[in-house]
């Protein structure tokens, strides 16, 4: 009966730390149990030799910001123990909840990692859609995605002139879409038209055996991130020099950024 007890609290511990994780800018305090993997056990060295670009985009989140100048980006972003690294150990980096944030790609500077938050809810609004405002203020747009596979998570959003324009989040472990606000012409060109749980038809199971109906997956994040920006699995195959980026921590400052402008 004690073991059962333990179990259950240690259940419930974890529940909390993950829900105040989905909606903290991360990563955390050094003590966090949830920090990122010190640099130091990741590398021997931070390689700063330039190479060309390496894809990533699953299972990670990343910005695209419209600017072709990064050290604008990186004073706007806020980043701790920054230093130089190539495309190979940014990846790493950004793979184990630090941020990568690239040289510009095609007008567009990514920031990649896998401890970005998700899209909020109006209900329950969030840091990121703070953060994206307030950078879209400063550069004229900001994008936001994000994929894992494992709960089902897939999200894009598009902040203009500190004006969120569109928000979408699906997470598939509750069959939930979290956001779906704003319109945007390039998803209607890609023609996918989504299960919504809380269509009027929903109730009845041939509403679930339609055809022309579909659910958010990774790869529709990673078409829209095309048709919007970057594609980021695509770059490997885009004609670019080697280049170097950089690595360090995000930083949270959500009390100072501007509020979230939605669209009605």
């Amino acid at each position: 009966m004690i073991y059962l007890s333990l179990i259950i609290v240690l259940i419930l511990v974890v529940a909390v730390v993950l829900r105040l994780n989905r909606h903290g800018l991360l990563p955390h305090a050094t003590n966090d149990i949830l920090a990122p993997q010190p640099l130091e056990t990741l590398f021997e060295k931070i390689d700063t030799t330039p190479d060309s670009p390496i894809g990533f985009g699953y299972k990670m989140s990343w910005l695209a910001i419209k600017s072709t100048n990064a050290n604008a980006v990186l004073e706007a972003i806020d980043i701790e123990n920054l230093q130089p690294a190539n495309w190979e150990t940014g990846n790493v980096a950004a793979y184990h909840g630090h941020a990568f944030v690239s040289p510009p790609v095609n007008g567009w500077v990514l920031v990649a990692s896998n401890h970005l938050p998700g899209l909020g809810s109006e209900t329950e609004p969030d840091h990121l859609t703070q953060l994206l405002s307030s950078l879209s203020l400063k550069f004229g747009e900001v994008q936001y995605f994000s994929t894992h596979r494992v709960v089902g998570y897939h999200a894009w959003g598009r902040f203009a002139n500190g004006t969120e324009t569109r928000a979408f989040a699906y997470l598939g472990e509750r069959g939930e879409i979290l956001a779906d606000r704003g319109e945007s012409d390039s998803e209607a060109e890609l023609g996918y038209k989504y299960f919504d749980p809380d269509s009027p038809d929903a109730d009845s199971d041939s509403y679930w055996e339609r055809e022309d109906l579909c659910y958010p997956d990774e790869e529709h994040v990673m078409e829209v991130a095309g048709q919007w920006s970057v594609n980021p699995t695509t770059l490997e195959d885009l004609d670019l020099p080697p280049s170097v980026g950089w690595i360090g921590n995000l930083v949270d400052k959500s009390d100072e950024m501007t509020s979230l402008k939605t669209v009605s």
